[in-house]
């Protein structure tokens, strides 16, 4: 591939990557934030085991982007059950960027929501985005051990 080729399709995913993450600064209305729910990761858990699961979507965000980030964390509880089988941490990348730099500088995102498979030593194991279905994490899960 040419070196221009590259560099054009380089610019335009890095285009994509930032309307997808800026959305249109649309303010969610405190009665339709979510609550940020956390839990203790297992220390033990194995290398290849998910030890708890990372869903970044974005405090103020478009229709369109907060219908995705809805649709997606709906099909995450679902795939967990009740109770989850592992830790479940919401974060949201325009309020709490610091804390999804961790997970982003191991496995950039490019669309929002971002759902991180995460191990005991908190190294990512998995990454999906966008909007995404049931059945897509029950298979992200499967391919990495969920641990007890």
């Amino acid at each position: 591939m040419s070196k221009r080729l590259f560099s054009v399709i380089a610019v335009a995913g890095l285009m994509v990557s930032l309307s997808v993450l800026a959305g249109c600064k649309q303010e969610v209305p405190p009665s339709q934030q979510a609550a940020t729910v956390t839990a203790p990761v297992k220390a033990t858990a194995a290398a290849d085991e998910v030890a708890k699961v990372v869903f970044v979507g974005k405090q103020n965000a478009c229709d369109c982007t907060r219908k995705r980030v809805e649709a997606s964390w709906a099909a995450l509880q679902e795939a967990l059950g009740t109770p989850t089988r592992v830790p479940v941490g919401r974060l949201r990348v325009d309020t709490e960027g610091s804390k999804v730099d961790p997970y982003r500088k191991q496995r950039p995102m490019v669309a929002l929501p971002a759902i991180y498979f995460v191990d005991g030593e908190n190294v990512v194991l998995e990454l999906l985005q966008g909007e995404v279905t049931k059945q897509q994490i029950v298979a992200a899960l499967k391919s990495k051990r969920s641990a007890p």
